[in-house]
């Protein structure tokens, strides 16, 4: 295959993606296939996936396309990182520096970026493309749903390229910047600041700080979210973020942290959630107002938070809101990709998102090899689909390895861990057999589209195909999915399945609203505690022996650790 466009981003959670004519072919993180969870550094793994996917050569990469114009290009442990952020709190001025030279746009970033492509043989042309630009090109390329119509383009994220934010208008391929925030302005680095503070690992635990949120007491959580307000606010316009002091946050840091040092660590989290949901909230209904757009795309890694998600979506102001699948920088290779293909080949040619499915399959030849000499019980029923929905009907926990692998943060059903969400004890025995995480953590449903409303406070109807946003539940469905909510305030981060979608996820779902009448269930990604999800077959049955897991689906194959009494 020629003319092939290579998208790539080698920051943190880097990724390649990889396409031709417009279409999206594969896509995949370097962490997938290093087994570090989160890699910071070049790609080159995922740069040789995506080469070896389509059985091509270094020299049919025509185009490559870099999703940023600055920052890191190699390989960060997360041990130095770490060390890094604790020198950084003793000393915020260094913070700023830091921050400085990954905004720097000088040659010798991108040179060296073309020396890590020539070591797997790419000389194509490399265009680097603004990082806020890449992540509402994500946005716009990936969900728009008609060319024609405009779209109000949202990104915040903690910083790229000097910016964190920006408020752009989108129609036809054609765009407009009608706002940018400075990175010193940022509320992502305020939330990466607070999970560093705190004991967490930012790039990857804000989710966590999220998820206790809903336990704190709410007045208590208002008096830190003025804390917070204290610092970081609105502009007079509304379309951008702004210091309400004269430094910038890093050095404003010492003091935040003293004012926080009192409030309970719960309450903090809710504090700093109810400001980023209500300051996310006021920057969107401006925009709107502005605008007169009501039609919402998001992207960057602050609309990973799916608390803050719902409530954008719930605005009146707000028609119709998305946020692209896992639209941290790990997404950036895949805006890159998009503005690379329009440029050559015009904005028709691109192709929005299809699904999330863009990594490696599972085929029946590798399934067959991985399971060779195994020491469990290996069936391969007729129906695969309905053996797994028998199994879950029954109470069972069913590993699920099968077909393309997901993309991103969210398990969509095909590296997933499935079970039955009426089962009120689920979170302790999953935590207990596999996921080993934080106990106030929820889980989340997927749901068939045709029953959503069952389940789901969606008035609007809203999309929500990759798990970016949050819902209240249906009082009447809590029972039937009370281990798929947050205990707290009942809501959910739901996977909405279209009934008639071609995937195993989809007919299971059908399946076992056949057999039971409900139409959800508990989906959590396969992987063990601090891994990536799994990628391969062999890594899957990994996880089943390392865990308490009973039974895996493996492509066709059912592996359990002991001969289920279902029908074959």
């Amino acid at each position: 295959m020629t003319n092939l466009v290579l998208g790539l981003y080698a920051g943190a959670n880097s990724a390649a993606a990889i396409g031709s004519a417009g279409r999206l072919l594969y896509c995949v993180q370097e962490e997938r296939l290093t087994g570090i969870k989160g890699y910071m550094g070049f790609p080159t793994q995922a740069v040789t996936a995506c080469l070896d996917r389509l059985g091509a050569k270094p020299e049919d990469i025509t185009h490559v396309a870099y999703g940023s114009r600055s920052g890191s290009t190699e390989h960060c442990p997360r041990e130095e990182f770490l060390r890094r952020l604790a020198a950084f709190h003793v000393r915020p001025d260094r913070a700023e520096q830091e921050m400085a030279l990954l905004a720097d746009e000088s040659p010798a970033v991108q040179n060296r970026i073309r020396a890590h492509l020539a070591d797997v043989g790419i000389t194509a042309p490399v265009t680097f493309t603004d990082h806020h630009l890449t992540h509402a090109a994500t946005a716009y390329y990936g969900l728009r749903a008609n060319p024609r119509s405009r779209y109000l383009v949202l990104t915040c994220d903690g910083f790229g390229d000097g910016a964190c934010a920006t408020v752009s208008l989108w129609q036809n391929g054609q765009h407009r910047e009608i706002a940018r925030t400075d990175l010193r302005n940022s509320v992502g680095l305020l939330y990466f600041w607070t999970t560093h503070a705190y004991g967490f690992t930012p790039h990857e635990d804000e989710y966590k700080l999220m998820g206790m949120a809903p336990y704190a007491n709410p007045e208590r959580a208002a008096a830190v979210a003025a804390i917070y307000a204290r610092y970081l606010t609105l502009d007079a316009s509304g379309l951008r973020f702004v210091r309400n002091t004269g430094v910038s946050l890093e050095q404003s840091w010492p003091a935040i942290r003293r004012q926080l040092h009192r409030h309970r660590f719960d309450d903090v989290f809710a504090g700093l959630q109810r400001f980023t949901e209500d300051l996310m909230c006021a920057w969107t209904a401006a925009a709107i107002t502005h605008t007169s757009i009501s039609d919402v795309l998001a992207s960057g890694g602050v609309f990973m938070n799916v608390k803050a998600n719902g409530r954008i979506a719930a605005l009146p102001e707000v028609r119709t809101f998305a946020a692209f699948p896992s639209c941290g920088d790990e997404s950036l290779p895949i805006g890159a990709f998009y503005l690379t293909s329009r440029n050559v080949g015009g904005h028709d040619v691109v192709e929005p998102l299809g699904d999330c499915y863009l990594g490696d399959d599972v085929t029946d030849a590798q399934a067959t090899a991985a399971l060779s000499g195994i020491k469990w019980n290996v069936r391969r029923p007729s129906d695969i689909d309905g053996t797994v929905a028998d199994l879950l009907a029954s109470g069972e926990i069913v590993g699920r390895c099968a077909g393309p692998m997901e993309f991103g943060a969210r398990a969509l059903g095909n590296r997933s861990i499935l079970a039955d969400p009426g089962n009120a004890d689920l979170p302790r025995v999953l935590n207990r057999l596999v996921k080993q995480r934080d106990f106030w953590m929820p889980f989340a449903p997927a749901i068939l589209a045709s029953r959503q409303h069952d389940y789901l406070d969606n008035p609007k109807r809203i999309d929500s195909p990759y798990m970016m946003m949050a819902f209240p539940a249906q009082p009447a469905a809590v029972p039937e999915m009370i281990a798929a909510l947050h205990p707290a305030d009942l809501t959910c981060r739901p996977q909405i399945v279209p009934d008639d979608a071609d995937t195993g996820l989809a007919r299971i779902l059908t399946a076992y609203q056949r057999r039971t009448g409900r139409a959800a269930l508990l989906n959590t990604s396969l992987n063990l505690h601090g891994h990536p999800i799994v990628r391969t077959a062999g890594e899957a049955l990994a996880v089943l022996d390392r865990s308490e897991l009973r039974h895996m689906q493996v492509g066709p194959y059912l592996v359990s650790k002991d001969a289920p009494d279902v029908r074959p």
